[in-house]
């Protein structure tokens, strides 16, 4: 079994503004550890998939600076791609190009922008999950099993065991982000895991999927090169976007398909979606405070503080995000860190602005 990571690293991660900027996304800032997200995503999979193996699908242009994140990984296999299609399009991407790797390959999609520890445990579950995609042609996801009543996140209802014995179950359906009693009901029952968006899978098995639920895009692959290094794959992939449409794999593929099955993780994982996460990615000191650089917080409590340069100092306070970030400074309650994309929405529609983006 060779295992093919295919890393999503697309998005602009807006909640984590202002440190998070247009230029320098999420997913290439140091959250969790002085490496960038994106690195550690690679770092996870030593032993189990060198980066020589990895694909990595990014923005177009943020297409230099993941090759400067990601130095391990081959040129031609960092794709950037023309314009935002979400994620059925991407992964139809690699699968194709990888449809030609081996019998033994598994692609495993991973987002480029989540916490997850310890890799020991991640490493497991992943070869795990590879070997039940190979060996029972179907297409795993790795579920989360929740810690909260969480309604920010997607959830996945687990079936019938896929074979007597087997950890792996049939998915009896995607559930939406749910209200709060349903969250509650989802985080109790046993039967609901958080969707983290990684999935595993033969190249042709995904084809066949997409060829059978997703025909739009399914259509689209035969006017692509075999390989990203072929002469006018840039122009053929540039084409592709253009006409493909914008929907995720779980819509396109995943709600559908009878071949859908879920494991559950043995390891810890956030999607890291807004400063206040860092307060379970980080040790917190006895009063509950998280910071990162320069910081002074005296008789303040329950702060996450964030310096890229400079002292942040506070005094009296307590339950704050504070974030000095370049020529920016961020200040809101930490309940309210969900809404930060407010304020980039905000200086969107104000081009004066646009230099603080």
């Amino acid at each position: 079994m060779r295992l093919h990571p295919v890393i999503l690293a697309g998005g602009r991660g807006e909640r984590f503004w202002p440190l998070s900027r247009h230029s320098r996304p999420k997913q290439l800032l140091p959250l969790v550890s002085e490496k960038s997200m994106v690195e550690e995503t690679i770092g996870r999979l030593a032993g189990l998939a060198g980066p020589e193996r990895a694909w990595i699908l990014t923005a177009m242009d943020l297409r230099d600076a993941i090759r400067r994140a990601a130095p391990g990984v081959p040129d031609a296999q960092i794709v950037g791609e023309p314009v935002a299609k979400n994620t059925a399009p991407a992964i139809a991407l690699a699968a194709w190009w990888l449809r030609g790797a081996g019998s033994d390959a598994v692609v495993a999609v991973l987002p480029s922008d989540h916490r997850v520890e310890p890799a020991e445990r991640f490493r497991s579950d992943l070869e795990a999950a590879a070997r039940i995609a190979l060996e029972r042609r179907v297409i795993v996801t790795i579920g989360l099993p929740p810690t909260r009543p969480e309604t920010g996140y997607g959830y996945i209802e687990a079936g019938e065991p896929l074979a007597p014995g087997s950890s792996a179950r049939r998915i009896a359906g995607f559930r939406e982000k749910p209200d709060p009693a349903t969250a509650a009901r989802y985080a109790s029952d046993g039967k609901h895991l958080w969707n983290g968006g990684m999935f595993l899978f033969a190249p042709e098995v995904m084809l066949e999927e997409l060829r059978a639920h997703a025909p739009d895009i399914a259509a689209l692959l035969p006017g692509l090169p075999d390989s990203p290094r072929a002469d006018g794959s840039a122009a053929a992939v540039a084409r592709f976007y253009e006409a493909a449409p914008s929907i995720s794999i779980d819509y396109a593929v995943m709600e559908k398909t009878s071949r859908a099955v879920v494991i559950p993780s043995s390891f810890a994982w956030d999607d890291l979606g807004s400063w206040a996460a860092l307060a379970d990615s980080r040790d917190a000191d006895a009063s509950g405070n998280v910071a990162r650089g320069e910081t002074l917080l005296e008789d303040s409590s329950g702060v996450i503080a964030f310096s890229d340069g400079g002292l942040i100092a506070t005094l009296g306070v307590k339950d704050l995000v504070i974030v000095r970030a370049g020529d920016v400074t961020l200040v809101c309650p930490r309940e309210r860190a969900q809404e930060v994309r407010t304020l980039v929405q905000r200086l969107k529609q104000d081009p004066r602005r646009a230099r603080y983006l």
